[in-house]
C-alpha cells in the first residue's frame, strides 16, 4: 500500500503552498482539485479521501469544521520545509554554474528534496474485463485468469507448474496485462499455459507451436514501484510523524522557540531587495516630499510580518503600505517576488506597486491612514517638540505579534470578562499602547542577554492575578516575539503617572469653554483620564458637543490638545482604567471601529 514519505510530504507542502496560498482558508473540495490538477488522488498515498490525507499532515495542514459540514483547509507556513526548499534551489543554482566542471561539484550529506508521489492506477477494471472477452474453454479461461491476476495468485500459479518459461511468462504479465510485443506469440503464450493445467483441452490446433514465445518472455521486466520511494526517508519504518520529527532539531539554533516569520524574507530593502527605478519613480511621485520610499517600504514589511498581514506565497508576498490611494479608502500596496537565482545578491524583486493614478494625487501626497485611537493625538504631538513614535509602528518594529485574531482570543480568555467591543477592537488599541509604552520606555532593552521577559498588561484574571505577556527572543531584526500570555505577579510594567489635577477637572484652574462643563461641575467622575502615547502622559477628558475634549495640565492651567471621537477617547482612556463614564461608555458600542 502507497505510504507518505518525508519527501512526498515536501512535495505536497510545496504544491498546496503554491496553488492555495499560505494562511489562507480554502474549502476542501478545492484544495482537491488542486491536488487532482497535478495529477495526483489522495488514494496515491494511501489515504481514503482528501480529508485524511489532511489529517496525515499536521505539520502545515489545519482542518476547520464549520457547522453545516462545510471544512476548510489552512496551509500554514512550515520553517523546516522553507528551508528544505530553499536549499535546493540553491543547490540546482550551484549546480548550473558548474555545469561542466566536474571538479567543482561538492558532495555533501543527502537533503530532503520534494518527491512527486507515483500515481497508482485501479487494476479492478482489466481484472474484471478478462473473463468476459473470452468465455470460451475451461483452459482459456484459467489461462487468462493465470495472465490478469496481480503478483500474488501469480506467485501461486508459478508453483502449480515446473516449466521455467511458463513462471517467467506469469511473471512479467502480473505489472501488465500486455507488454508491447508481437500478437501472435502473446496470444499463443496463455494457450500453452492453459493446456499444462488441463491436459483434456490440449489438443487445440495453436497449442503446438509456442516455441517462439519463449524469446518474448525473456525482456519481462519486473519492477517495484515501492522501494525507490523508502531510501529518501531517514529510516525504513513508514511512520511519517517520527520521520519530521527526527529532521526537525537538527537545523534548529534555538529549539525553545520556534520564529514564526518564514525565515527566507528579505529584512534589509537595501541589501535584499531589487528594486526598479520604474517602481520607485511611481512611490517617488504620489508619497510626500519628505517620506523616503525604501525606509517606508521596510518599516511597513516588517509591521506586516510582525501582525502576519502579509498575503500570497512563499514566492510571492504583497502588503499594505501606511498611505492610502487619491480615493481616501484604498491602501497602496506593494507585491514583492522571490526569483530562483540571485540577481546582483538579491533573491528577491519589487514588481509592483498599486497606488491608483499619479495624476490624481496632489501636491502635498497621499494621506497616511489612521493606525488607531491614539491618531487624534498625533497633530498635537507634530506642532510640538519631542515625540514619540507611532505606537503601532513602535511594538511592530519590536515584537512579532502574530495574527491579530488569535492574540486577541488568548488575551481575552485569560482574563476577567470586559465588553471590548465589537471584535475586540478596543482590546487590540490597549494592548498595542500598553506594550508599546513597554518598549519605548526601554523595558525589552533592560531585558539585557534574557531569552524570556514577561511584561505586565495590566489586565487581571477571573481570579484577581496579574496577566503578563511572555515573550520570547529571536534572530533577526524583529528582536523578540510574543509567546503567549501567563497569570503572573512578578512581571515588569511600564505605569503612567497620573497627578490628581488629571483625574477630575480642578475648578481652581484656568479652563477652555467645553459644552459639558455643567455636568463636569455637578459630577466630578464624568471627567476622566486618557493616555496620549506620543506624549507619553496623561489627558483629562471632557464631554463637549458629542465628542471629548482633551486638556493638557500645564503651569497655566488646562489648555486643550486634541478634540476626539468618542471611540477613539474611550480606547485611550481604557489603558489608565476600566471605570469611564456613561457619556464615554457610548463610544465603545460605536459601529466606528475605525481602526480594527
Amino acid at each position: 500500500m502507497p505510504k507518505l514519505t518525508p519527501g512526498n510530504r515536501l512535495y505536497l507542502y510545496q504544491l498546496l503552498s503554491r496553488e492555495l496560498g499560505a494562511g489562507r482558508q480554502t474549502l476542501l473540495p478545492r484544495a482537491e482539485e488542486a491536488l487532482r490538477a497535478d495529477g495526483l488522488a489522495p488514494e496515491d498515498v494511501g489515504c481514503a479521501d482528501m480529508r485524511a490525507l489532511c489529517e496525515a499532515l499536521p505539520e502545515f495542514i489545519k482542518l476547520t469544521v464549520f457547522k453545516k459540514g462545510y471544512v476548510y483547509a489552512t496551509v500554514l507556513p512550515n520553517e523546516e520545509y522553507d528551508r528544505a526548499l530553499a536549499a535546493g534551489e540553491k543547490d540546482a543554482g550551484d549546480r548550473a554554474a558548474a555545469q561542466g566542471k566536474p571538479w567543482k561539484r561538492r558532495k555533501g550529506a543527502k537533503a530532503l528534496r520534494p518527491v512527486r508521489p507515483r500515481h497508482v492506477e485501479r487494476p479492478a477494471e482489466p481484472a474484471a474485463k478478462a473473463p468476459a472477452d473470452e468465455p470460451a474453454g475451461e483452459g482459456d479461461r484459467a489461462a487468462t485468469d493465470a495472465t490478469a491476476e496481480p503478483s500474488g495468485p501469480a506467485a501461486e500459479g508459478t508453483a502449480e507448474h515446473a516449466g521455467g518459461p511458463v513462471d517467467a511468462s506469469v511473471d512479467g504479465t502480473a505489472p501488465a496485462p500486455e507488454p508491447e510485443e508481437a500478437p501472435a506469440p502473446a496470444a499463443e503464450a496463455p494457450d500453452k499455459t492453459g493446456a499444462d493445467l488441463a491436459p483434456g483441452a490440449a489438443a487445440e490446433p495453436p497449442a503446438p507451436t509456442p516455441a517462439p514465445a519463449v524469446a518474448p518472455i525473456t525482456l519481462t521486466i519486473t519492477y517495484v514501484p515501492e522501494p525507490e520511494e523508502a531510501p529518501l526517508g531517514p529510516e525504513d519504518p513508514a511512520p511519517a510523524g517520527e520521520a519530521a520529527a527526527a529532521e526537525a532539531p537538527s537545523p534548529e539554533p534555538e529549539p525553545d522557540v520556534v520564529p514564526r516569520v518564514q525565515a527566507d524574507l528579505p529584512r534589509d530593502f537595501h541589501a535584499d531587495v531589487r528594486c526598479s527605478s520604474e517602481q520607485l519613480s511611481l512611490l517617488y511621485q504620489v508619497l510626500p516630499v519628505d517620506v523616503d520610499p525604501l525606509s517606508t517600504l521596510e518599516e511597513d514589511f516588517r509591521a506586516a510580518r510582525a501582525t502576519g498581514a502579509l498575503e500570497g506565497t512563499r514566492s510571492n508576498v504583497s502588503f499594505s503600505l501606511r498611505y492610502l490611494q487619491a480615493d481616501g479608502v484604498t491602501p497602496v500596496r506593494v507585491t514583492l517576488r522571490r526569483s530562483a537565482r540571485a540577481v546582483a545578491g538579491k533573491r528577491w524583486a519589487l514588481v509592483e506597486v498599486d497606488a491608483g493614478e499619479p495624476a490624481e494625487v496632489g501636491l502635498e501626497g497621499l494621506a497616511a491612514s489612521p493606525t488607531g485611537p491614539w491618531s487624534g493625538f498625533a497633530a498635537a504631538a507634530a506642532e510640538g517638540g519631542e515625540r514619540r513614535e507611532d505606537p503601532l509602528r513602535t511594538l511592530t518594529q519590536t515584537v512579532v505579534l502574530g495574527p491579530w485574531d488569535e492574540v486577541l482570543e488568548r488575551l481575552s480568555s485569560l482574563a476577567a470578562p470586559e465588553d471590548w467591543g465589537q471584535g475586540r477592537w478596543v482590546l487590540r488599541a490597549y494592548l498595542t499602547m500598553t506594550l508599546a509604552r513597554d518598549a519605548a520606555a526601554g523595558t525589552l532593552a533592560r531585558g539585557g542577554g534574557a531569552s524570556r521577559l514577561r511584561l505586565d498588561t495590566g489586565l487581571l484574571t477571573a481570579g484577581g492575578e496579574p496577566v503578563a505577556a511572555e515573550l520570547a527572543a529571536i534572530p533577526g531584526d524583529i528582536p523578540w516575539q510574543l509567546e503567549g500570555f501567563v497569570a503572573d505577579p512578578g512581571a515588569e510594567r511600564a505605569g503612567t503617572p497620573v497627578p490628581p489635577a488629571l483625574q477630575a477637572l480642578d475648578p481652581s484652574l484656568p479652563a477652555p469653554d467645553f459644552s459639558g462643563a455643567a455636568l463636569v461641575a455637578r459630577s466630578p467622575r464624568a471627567a476622566t483620564s486618557a493616555y496620549d502615547p506620543f506624549a507619553d502622559e496623561a489627558r483629562l477628558l471632557v464631554p463637549d458637543e458629542g465628542q471629548a475634549l482633551a486638556l493638557a495640565l500645564t503651569p497655566e492651567g488646562y489648555v486643550a490638545v486634541a478634540t476626539l471621537t468618542l471611540a477613539d477617547a474611550y480606547a485611550c482612556a481604557r489603558v489608565l482604567s476600566a471605570d469611564q463614564p456613561a457619556w464615554l461608555c457610548a463610544g465603545r458600542d460605536e459601529d466606528a471601529a475605525p481602526h480594527a
